[in-house]
């Protein structure tokens, strides 16, 4: 049922999608620009630039792009801070981001997760992927974007406001952790995410927890949801990468 309603959505909003979705690359490398804004065009996409992040914070505000690729290391303000600024002002949360960095570790790539980026892809990269990454980015921002306040699915009922749950109108008692991993789960649907990025969401990113201890609340999750949580529709489990919520 929910994914009649959102296929239905995506379908109503093809003559949308008429429109080329705008994309802005925030690099201060001129020659990056135009290999990325090559192949986003040749895609089909308008694109768009800033050199830096002041110019970047501008350039959204003016005209607000349907997707940010932000480059990490910017003059005047780095794309850590642009990238906290877009997405603590309500005008520009909700516009997907992509960071395009030449930094790989691992806490680099957590910090923009926790900072509210979509994607993170690393330097040197393939330009066909990224443009495969931007449309998936899209994809999902369009299915969060139509996801109705209240989600049905058989007798189970998800209020997206208050993360509350009934089935046959009998209120499900979730803990807070279970709250903040449903709703995590489902704003961001058919979309992977790691035990990392649970970990930093619900328990935040000064917070030490094993991910065995997420494994747990995942299992009482589908205890309370699932009609067979041995083989459940809702909550999957991607083998070696994490959870996603199946619409």
């Amino acid at each position: 049922m929910i994914l009649s309603h959102c296929l239905i959505i995506l379908l109503l909003k093809s003559a949308e999608y008429m429109r080329k979705r705008k994309i802005l690359i925030v690099e201060d490398e001129k020659e990056l620009v135009k290999l990325i804004a090559f192949h986003m065009t040749i895609a089909g996409y308008e694109v768009f630039s800033a050199n830096d992040g002041i110019e970047a914070l501008e350039t959204c505000k003016a005209d607000r792009p349907d997707l940010i690729i932000l480059d990490i290391m910017l003059p005047k303000i780095d794309g850590w801070e642009v990238c906290r600024r877009l997405k603590l002002d309500p005008k520009t949360s909700n516009i997907p981001i992509i960071i395009l960095s030449a930094l790989q570790d691992i806490d680099d790539k957590l910090k923009g997760f926790y900072l509210g980026s979509d994607d993170y892809v690393t330097k040197p990269f393939s330009p066909r992927e990224l443009v495969v990454r931007v449309k998936r980015v899209l994809t999902r921002s369009e299915i969060r974007s139509s996801l109705p306040k209240i989600i049905r699915t058989g007798s189970l009922e998800i209020n997206l406001e208050d993360i509350s749950v009934k089935r046959d109108n009998q209120e499900i008692l979730l803990t807070e952790k279970e709250k903040g991993i449903l709703k995590f789960l489902v704003s961001n649907p058919e979309r992977v995410l790691t035990h990392s990025e649970i970990m930093d969401e619900v328990w935040g990113k000064d917070n030490i927890v094993e991910f065995g201890n997420i494994d747990v609340h995942i299992r009482h999750l589908r205890e309370k949801l699932e009609k067979d949580p041995e083989n459940p529709k809702l909550i999957k489990t991607v083998k070696g990468e994490g959870y996603k919520f199946e619409l």
